[in-house]
């Protein structure tokens, strides 16, 4: 009997070490996801001929709601990153987030799909600049931006190298545990995970 009380005190003790832990392996998960996204954007690209534009929404942005954030990939009628090429999507919102009934989005990564337990505070966020629309070109292998405002901010020496998003988990409004830091280079760099 006292081995037994002993193993459930250790039990015990261990669980919410072991709950943050899982939760952290989320964070990472979502993070890898994001690359994958991109990478994804990218070889879809070469592969069917067409501008392939990732777009990133976030709750603090316009058009979002019922998900603290979301990512959707969008194949468009052309292989050129212009206007044209995804021109009637013009003010596309992920309000639905209905990846499944739009024939132009090919990929996503949501939120809710990370929400272990909906009820709770605890959740894990992706945090970038603004709203944002990234376009790879077909054939080239190359990442522009197709937002005007946003080419306007790459030039910027400190955004030259690429665009970041934060990936951590957030727990009634204040950052917890373990961020990992996804870096989306500019030109023909490769997505990946920073440590």
């Amino acid at each position: 009997m006292v081995v037994l009380a002993v193993m459930g005190v250790l039990v015990s003790a261990a669980l919410p070490s072991m709950s943050d832990g899982l939760a952290d392996r989320r964070v990472s998960m979502v993070a890898r996801d994001v690359v994958s996204l991109f990478q994804r954007a990218r070889y879809m690209s070469m592969a069917y001929g067409r501008a392939h534009q990732v777009v990133y929404m976030n709750d603090s942005g316009f058009g979002l709601s019922n998900q603290d954030w979301a990512f959707e990939t969008l194949r468009g009628t052309g292989g050129a990153c212009s206007l044209a090429t995804f021109g009637n999507l013009g003010g596309i919102v992920l309000d639905n987030l209905d990846c499944d009934h739009n024939w132009r989005c090919v990929d996503h990564v949501y939120a809710n799909t990370y929400d272990a337990d909906p009820s709770d505070q605890d959740t894990v966020r992706v945090d970038g600049w603004q709203n944002s629309a990234f376009c790879y070109e077909a054939g080239s292998n190359n990442q522009v931006f197709r937002d005007a405002t946003l080419f306007a901010s790459w030039q910027t020496p400190d955004a030259q190298a690429g665009f970041g998003f934060l990936a951590y988990r957030e727990r009634d409004g204040n950052a917890v545990g373990v961020a990992r830091k996804v870096l989306i280079p500019l030109g023909t760099g490769s997505p990946r995970v920073l440590r």
